[in-house]
């Protein structure tokens, strides 16, 4: 689903606090002749996730605008010109007034100016140069494919090219080819048909552990160097024995904050609830008071409580009508209740539609009612879908997808049945296409 994950990255660290300072950015495109033609977007990177995206406008051949400062003084531009996609990272620590000229080289942007952003559009551009190499060269030998993978040596050897590069920049660079090779080493046999089994050099041969690339603030701006940190982490072992992998190898408490905050949210997804509330709680209180975590997530735990046979209705969920009217579930009291969650953009969902339509028609029981309701964020495109499949019966829309997130739905479609008090008789009940297996299964319910 697009809406599923149950604490997101981004809204933890709302908490925190944000600043609200913005930067003037005022930038010009050489040569004149691609401005008409461009658009181009500024996005902040921060510690606790990507800052919103900000277009700037087009004005006497310059593009102008007002961004969110960003708080690692990092930023990304995007220059989108015809078919052609353009990405760079720049950095202006914490300057407010930022006014740079950008020329278009071989389907990269190269700064002038400072050096922090000479260095960077520069590496970017010779990254860009080694994976066209992996991608378009076939037939390359181990080695010439381990030169064309080796971002890490690659930057190193180029931080030498300049002078006064900042700190924060510098490190920026390491932690970005070291991501970068990582990211490479993985696609090579996509990208050269070659199994890494058959490769004359190991992953371990061009990167060294990642613990000593990786354990510091800047690589909390990176979400694959975040996924190389899990990766590494033991597969099989329970939340808390990650945790305590991940305290005792990274010392760096942003970076352990945004690693620990993705494990949560898997446990908080994958978690049997029915088998094992108790217990599940209680790890979960244990791991946030030991790392001193959010105690939104131990909330989060408890409303999923619903998902345990005889539970009511969750709480707060807001349904609304076609018209946009409220309904209360509790009008459904004294009949039970099969509830279809689904969503306009879902293949699956609107696939079991007919099979449904056709089970409401032909069932023999009047004890039982059935529920459609969607979780379409867009309520137009939800309106759409049920005219084009003719759906008929008690339509509804839960466009904030609270009763998904009540119930610990990962995916649609999802079933449901409700007893007569409003009370949870069967989760993950029968799909309609399970025919006369449900059909069967709801004519016995009285």
């Amino acid at each position: 689903m697009k809406k599923l994950i149950i604490v997101s990255i981004v809204s933890f660290f709302a908490l925190l606090g944000g600043n609200a300072q913005r930067v003037r950015f005022n930038v010009s495109i050489s040569p004149d002749t691609l401005v008409e033609q461009m658009k181009l977007y500024v996005q902040p990177l921060n510690i606790e996730g990507e800052g919103k995206t900000t277009t700037l406008r087009l004005k006497e051949n310059r593009f102008t605008g007002s961004v969110p400062q960003s708080g690692s003084g990092f930023y990304q531009v995007v220059a989108v010109c015809g078919n052609m996609q353009m990405i760079t990272p720049v950095y202006f620590g914490d300057t407010t007034e930022v006014a740079f000229r950008a020329a278009v080289d071989d389907r990269s942007l190269m700064l002038s100016g400072d050096a922090d952003n000479k260095a960077l559009s520069g590496l970017n551009h010779l990254f860009a140069g080694m994976d066209r190499m992996l991608w378009t060269r076939q037939g390359m030998s181990g080695e010439e494919i381990k030169k064309a993978i080796s971002f890490y040596n690659a930057a190193t050897g180029f931080l030498p090219l300049f002078c006064d590069v900042s700190p924060a920049v510098v490190d920026y660079m390491k932690v970005w080819a070291y991501t970068r090779a990582c990211g490479a080493y993985d696609f090579i046999p996509r990208a050269q048909g070659v199994e890494h089994d058959a490769l004359p050099f190991a992953k371990s041969d061009i990167l060294s552990p990642a613990v000593e690339n990786l354990d510091n603030d800047v690589a909390a701006l990176f979400m694959p160097a975040v996924q190389i940190v899990i990766g590494e982490l033991p597969a099989k072992a329970s939340l808390p024995e990650k945790m305590d992998s991940l305290y005792s190898s990274y010392k760096n408490k942003h970076l352990c904050a945004k690693v620990a905050a993705i494990l949560v949210e898997r446990f908080l997804s994958q978690h049997d609830y029915v088998a094992d509330f108790d217990g599940g709680l209680a790890l979960l209180q244990d791991v946030t008071r030991r790392y001193n975590l959010s105690g939104v997530y131990v909330d989060e735990y408890l409303k999923r409580k619903s998902t345990i046979k005889g539970a009511p209705f969750p709480a707060g969920v807001v349904l609304e009508d076609a018209n946009g009217n409220v309904v209360d579930f509790s009008k459904f009291k004294g009949k039970y209740v099969y509830i279809d969650m689904w969503a306009s953009w879902c293949g699956p969902c609107c696939r079991e539609v007919p099979h449904l339509q056709a089970l409401e028609t032909s069932l023999k029981n009047d004890d039982v009612v059935f529920v459609s309701i969607s979780c379409d964020a867009d309520t137009n495109a939800w309106k759409e879908k049920m005219a084009e499949l003719g759906m008929h019966g008690n339509q509804l829309h839960d466009k904030n997808n609270s009763l998904g997130t009540a119930l610990n739905v990962t995916g649609i479609p999802f079933f449901v049945i409700y007893d007569k008090e409003g009370r949870l008789h069967t989760y993950r009940a029968m799909r309609p296409s399970s025919g006369d297996l449900l059909k069967g299964f709801l004519e016995k319910l009285h």
